[in-house]
């Protein structure tokens, strides 16, 4: 479905896209559920498989690391959580990469003249530097992460936020995540969404929403079809 029938009012060239991080344009679930276990063994717990840790992505790095370490019964709970968000931070995010076709899309779109920002619920200067370890902040206009703002998606004064620092304000835009957070806070903020359906998340059934299925589909929906 082409940008322009995503609640766009005219047809445009160009305009901003708001991507999420963590399941969007990045897995970085191995460096967080590394981090985790390190903690969970050095506390006699059993460690989490990635595939369950990933589960309780989407609310920012304390909200993650909470849900883990109460599946173990972790002790000294806000101890545990500063301790894995001051060790996950000084990593170098050896496990975490761009998702297939993240570089090279990316790459068209800004030859193109779109815009790009992140909003992410993720503490932002964790953020900044993952996309600076993967190469990807060359493309970002602005970050805005989850500590930086008095409100988180699925706020909508979040993307309010990006789009106010980012000076989006007379851009058509949209947004694209992997997770009800997202859906919801781009349906309060009246712009349109689109579901990177590689990402951790799912959405409720009723949702509706463009269905993304590999990276690179986001030039079909903003009409870059032949590249």
């Amino acid at each position: 479905m082409p940008i322009n029938d995503l609640n766009i009012a005219h047809p445009v060239e160009t305009g901003a896209i708001i991507f999420d991080l963590d399941g969007t344009l990045v897995d970085s679930a191995g460096d967080m559920t590394a981090q985790l276990n390190t903690l969970l063994i050095e506390s006699d717990l059993e460690p989490l498989l990635v595939a369950t840790a990933s589960k309780f992505l989407g609310d920012g790095l304390r909200s993650f690391a909470r849900r883990a370490f109460c599946l173990r019964g972790m002790n000294n709970m806000e101890e545990a959580i500063n301790t894995f968000i001051s060790r996950y931070e000084h990593t170098d995010y050896p496990m975490t990469k761009p998702y297939d076709g993240v570089m090279e899309t990316l790459g068209v779109l800004q030859e193109a003249g779109w815009r790009m920002s992140v909003c992410t619920n993720k503490d932002e200067s964790i953020a900044i530097d993952i996309l600076k370890q993967t190469d990807l902040l060359r493309f970002i206009d602005r970050v805005c992460g989850g500590d930086t703002v008095s409100f988180k998606k699925p706020d909508p004064g979040h993307l309010g936020a990006l789009v106010a620092r980012a000076d989006y304000a007379t851009l058509p835009k949209i947004m694209i995540g992997d997770n009800k957070n997202d859906f919801e806070a781009a349906r309060g903020y009246g712009i349109p969404f689109a579901f990177a359906s590689w990402g951790y998340g799912s959405l409720p059934d009723d949702c509706t929403a463009v269905n993304l299925i590999k990276f690179r589909d986001i030039l079909g929906i903003v009409g870059l079809h032949g590249h």
